[in-house]
C-alpha cells in the first residue's frame, strides 16, 4: 500500500515538505517496480532516483538547520547518517536481486516485504520523530 502524504507529515517549510513529497513518490514507486519482478530496469532506476535524492535532501535539511540555529541539528544529521547506511542496505539488496537470473518468485516476494517494510519504517519515522521538531522553526526559508 502506498505511503499518502498529508498535513501531518508537513514540517511547515515548503521546499522540505516537496523533497519530502518527492522522496516518498519514489519510495511508491519502488514498491509498485518491485511487485513486478522482471522489470529489473525499473528497480534500478527508482533505488538509485531514491538514493540520490535522499541524498541531496539531506544536504538541504542540514544546511537549512545549520543557517538557523536548529538546536537539534546533530541528531538530526545522525539520523540522517543512520538512514543513508540503511538505504545503502535496501539498494545492495535490490542489485542483488536484480543481478541474480535465477530468483524465484518466493524469494521476489521475501525482497519486496523486506524493503517495504524497511523504506516504510525508514522515511515516514524519521519524518514524524525527528523533521516534525523543525515545524514553526525555519517557516518557508530556503
Amino acid at each position: 500500500m502506498p505511503i499518502r502524504w498529508d498535513s501531518r507529515l508537513s514540517v511547515g517549510n515548503i521546499y522540505i515538505d516537496i523533497e519530502h513529497k518527492l522522496i516518498i513518490s519514489l519510495i511508491n514507486a519502488l514498491e509498485a517496480a518491485l511487485r513486478h519482478p522482471d522489470e529489473k530496469d525499473s528497480l534500478k532506476f527508482f533505488i538509485d532516483q531514491l538514493h540520490e535524492s535522499a541524498k541531496d535532501h539531506f544536504v538541504n535539511e542540514e544546511k537549512l538547520q545549520r543557517r538557523f540555529m536548529f538546536p537539534f541539528y546533530e541528531e538530526n544529521k545522525d539520523g540522517h547518517q543512520r538512514l543513508m547506511a540503511e538505504l545503502d542496505v535496501i539498494k545492495n539488496i535490490i542489485y542483488r536481486f536484480v543481478e541474480n537470473a535465477d530468483t524465484t518468485t518466493e524469494e521476489a516476494k521475501e525482497t519486496s516485504v523486506k524493503v517495504n517494510g524497511l523504506m516504510r519504517n525508514w522515511f515516514v519515522d524519521h519524518i514524524v520523530k525527528s523533521d516534525m521538531k523543525m515545524k514553526g522553526f525555519m517557516d518557508n526559508a530556503a
